[in-house]
């Protein structure tokens, strides 16, 4: 009856309390299941020190913490540094017996030939299902795509002597690798020799222990940037787990353009040597930015330009097939995001709406990084008032709704920005069929909306980064850490595709009742007065 009187609002002040108590007490966010909309979930985050913590989105609480046992100082007698988190193993829904699991990799000591170690933690317990003192060391990690049968994600392991050692080391976790080795390709980027290489691996390992899970790698290309002019500073490239909505962008007149979609696609910035130092050290003329696009297969750079006069640090995310980064404009003494979009060309032939709309076009026909790539690109730069410590980009699951940037200020809160003040298409005077396309007209600053704070009036302290994940629904979770943790659920294109948890069901049900009543009586008064009139 409280329920229907706040719905109707005639609810007086202490029964609006009542309801809103009774909300908190029936809310299902911070019940210990999954939900269907993917909104209730446990974080499960790694401290420097090796502390491991799984926290409930619903109200934050710590569900449980452990230090991981194969990772104490005390049992190697040192400090585990180098430590990261990755996703191991995430069974089925439909398997209740076991638990996700979280891989956590880390070595004790500095220098990169010391063997590491890792452990598989589960989620919902903590506990350690499995631990190894490797062998070799590990210098980077990456996380394939592949699956065994199991639903582990297969890793490798790249050791300071360029060695690839696939885990989990199981035979049909080795049946898949190879199955798809001759298409799996990497690089590695050493800021301080100022390089960027590419590997293909294969399927000897140049060690003289026998082991099939490990593999040599062969180097396929390299770039060298001239030290004195050039020294890197960032380097991005797409989640491999992105979804992406459609391939092909259509403008106002009709016009097809294909997005030129590469998981393979790199971003990188160098900075002058002058330029990389902090603000106010170095003149106009000293300072450049130089921004790359790199297909991370060939090497080939499919793009650069360069900026004078600008000056770090450098923040970017690359998304689809664009990329934004963030730096300071010394010549105007504010800070600029520029924005790149690359489109495939080879296909631009194929321009028939129809056609598209009806799947006639091959859009899934496999496209080469060998293949010459006839490119098009779109730039533009806007003037922006806040200074960045991190940037990330909304992700849904479907890749339906429009990008929103998230961006990390120096006042340690997260602003979302609409992609769409991004779009280098923007003019002074669009077009009609540019405003009908969406396309916002040409200022020379990027707009702050304060309600557009993802973080409202709090501030995350130290904001170190920004992580984006998709939930069920057309809607993405968003976490900010540093020396706060910060949570929140956003929809870019707002709640379309559900209804919110103070939605009255009980005022639908009134109003369909009513309109039913409505439609009996009015049946009824319709037959009474067709029947005088029939007998006049």
């Amino acid at each position: 009856m409280l329920k229907l009187k706040g719905s109707l609002m005639l609810a007086n002040a202490d029964e609006v309390a009542a309801i809103q108590a009774m909300r908190l007490k029936s809310s299902e966010k911070n019940k210990m299941t999954r939900d269907h909309n993917g909104f209730r979930k446990l974080l499960v985050v790694l401290t420097k020190a090796g502390k491991v913590m799984a926290l409930h989105t619903g109200d934050g609480r710590v569900i449980w913490s452990k230090l991981v046992p194969s990772l104490r100082a005390s049992r190697c007698g040192g400090v585990p540094s180098a430590l990261r988190i990755y996703q191991w193993q995430v069974p089925h829904h439909s398997v209740m017996r076991e638990n996700p699991s979280v891989l956590v990799v880390g070595k004790f000591g500095a220098e990169p030939s010391i063997p590491g170690v890792f452990s598989i933690l589960d989620s919902y317990s903590g506990e350690e299902l499995n631990s190894m003192k490797l062998d070799h060391s590990v210098v980077q990690i990456i996380p394939l795509t592949l699956k065994d049968s199991s639903e582990q994600q297969l890793h490798l392991f790249v050791d300071s002597d360029s060695n690839a050692h696939l885990y989990p080391k199981s035979p049909d976790a080795l049946n898949v690798f190879l199955h798809e080795m001759s298409n799996l390709y990497f690089y590695s980027v050493d800021i301080q020799a100022n390089v960027i290489k590419g590997y293909s691996l294969q399927k000897s390992c140049n060690l003289n222990v026998g082991d099939e899970y490990c593999f040599s790698t062969k180097e396929l290309w390299f770039i060298i940037f001239p030290s004195d002019s050039e020294r890197i500073t960032i380097s991005e490239t797409r989640k491999m787990n992105e979804v992406v909505h459609t391939q092909a962008k259509i403008s106002g007149d009709h016009d097809v353009m294909y997005k030129y979609l590469s998981k393979n696609l790199v971003f990188v910035a160098t900075l002058s040597p002058k330029a990389a130092v902090d603000i106010g050290s170095a003149l106009p003329e000293e300072a450049s930015l130089v921004a790359y696009l790199i297909d991370a297969v060939t090497g080939r750079i499919l793009h650069r330009v360069t900026h004078h006069g600008a000056q770090g640090p450098v923040h970017a995310v690359l998304s689809e097939n664009w990329v934004v980064y963030h730096y300071f404009n010394l010549r105007a003494h504010r800070f600029e995001m520029a924005v790149i979009e690359i489109y495939d060309q080879s296909r631009a032939g194929n321009k028939d709406v129809t056609k598209l709309i009806l799947g006639k076009h091959n859009l899934l026909a496999p496209i080469t990084s060998y293949a010459r790539p006839e490119v098009a690109v779109k730039s533009q730069s806007y003037f922006f008032t806040h200074s960045v410590k991190a940037m990330a980009v909304t992700q849904t699951a479907k890749g339906i709704t429009s990008k929103q940037l998230l961006l990390g200020t120096i006042g340690d809160q997260v602003l979302a920005l609409d992609k769409r003040y991004l779009d280098p298409r923007r003019s002074v005077n669009p077009t009609q069929q540019e405003k009908e396309e969406g396309i916002i007209p040409l200022t020379d600053s990027l707009p702050i909306i304060p309600q557009s704070f993802v973080t409202h009036s709090h501030q995350v302290e130290a904001l170190r980064a920004i992580v984006s994940i998709p939930a069920k629904l057309e809607s993405t979770i968003v976490f900010t850490y540093g020396v706060d943790l910060f949570y929140t659920q956003l929809a870019p294109s707002r709640t379309y595709d559900s209804l919110t948890d103070e939605f009255s069901y009980a005022l639908l049900l009134i109003t369909i009742a009513v309109l039913v009543a409505a439609i009996i009586g009015t049946w009824i008064w319709s037959e009474k007065k067709e029947l005088r009139d029939k007998w006049r």
